[in-house]
């Protein structure tokens, strides 16, 4: 398939799907789509793990800020909670290899593959809340990926932090020099590809049933919280202008 935003390349049994929309790789609703129609293409194809990377210096800033406003954002939130499913139903080895920034969205892409490798200067974290908002995507997955009070600190602050500091909360799996990066990561694949591939599809399927079935039961609830009551409040709707007029906003609380 031909794609303008994304790039997929294939390389015995690793698939990799890289973002590219230089220079922040910002994910809009296209790119949504894209990135499932190669998901589900890949999911046909004879490979065992699929990478998810991105083209340039950077992974991804998250999903597109204009399709925050109350009027994009159901289409938005539709097609990014069909893209996180689609990456958490794959049969298929999901690893998400990031460097340079990966927010917001950026970062909620990540927390639903299966493991995380890091450059050394990464830089991730859901700002959101900066901009009177909040990541569906993180609350319901990041609770289950470490501990509740240490994910809570993480959403509500909308904090940036390392892949040292990710590796050590447990979000990222490994971290890699950046000169190494790319090398590294193949090297890090190459170990899955020889193991037993029904082995690997078996032991995946049973290690995400309990934890599909909790994303999906949550994803519906905290979407429908932020659809229904915080993104029509006028501090989203605020928080949103003031980002792109490049401007403090100015809370008022309702």
């Amino acid at each position: 398939m031909d794609f303008e935003n994304i790039k997929v390349e294939y390389d015995g049994k690793v698939a990799w799907l890289k973002i590219s929309k230089p220079p922040l790789n910002v994910v809009d609703i296209k790119t949504m789509q894209e990135m499932i129609d190669a998901l589900k293409e890949i999911e046909k194809e004879d490979t065992v793990v699929t990478v998810i990377t991105a083209k340039g210096k950077h992974f991804s800033a998250g999903a597109e800020v204009k399709d925050h406003f109350p009027d994009k954002a159901p289409e938005m939130i539709a097609k990014f909670t069909e893209l996180i499913e689609t990456i958490l139903k794959s049969e298929k080895i999901i690893i998400a290899a990031v460097r340079g920034v990966a927010l917001g969205g950026g970062l909620e892409i990540p927390l639903a593959c299966d493991m995380i490798l890091a450059s050394e200067t990464a830089k991730l974290g859901n700002p959101e809340i900066v901009l009177g908002h909040y990541p569906p995507i993180s609350l319901a997955i990041l609770p289950h990926t470490i501990p509740a009070k240490r994910a809570f600190e993480v959403i509500i602050t909308g904090d940036n932090f390392d892949a040292k500091a990710a590796k050590e909360m447990g979000i990222v799996n490994q971290v890699y020099p950046d000169d190494k990066f790319d090398d590294e990561v193949k090297k890090f694949v190459s170990k899955l590809v020889e193991k037993s591939p029904i082995a690997l599809k078996i032991t995946k399927k049973a290690f995400k049933s309990s934890l599909a079935l909790c994303f999906d039961i949550k994803s519906h609830i905290i979407n429908d919280i932020y659809l229904s009551q915080l993104v029509k409040t006028e501090d989203a709707v605020e928080g949103l202008k003031a980002f792109l007029e490049k401007r403090k906003p100015e809370w008022k609380g309702k």
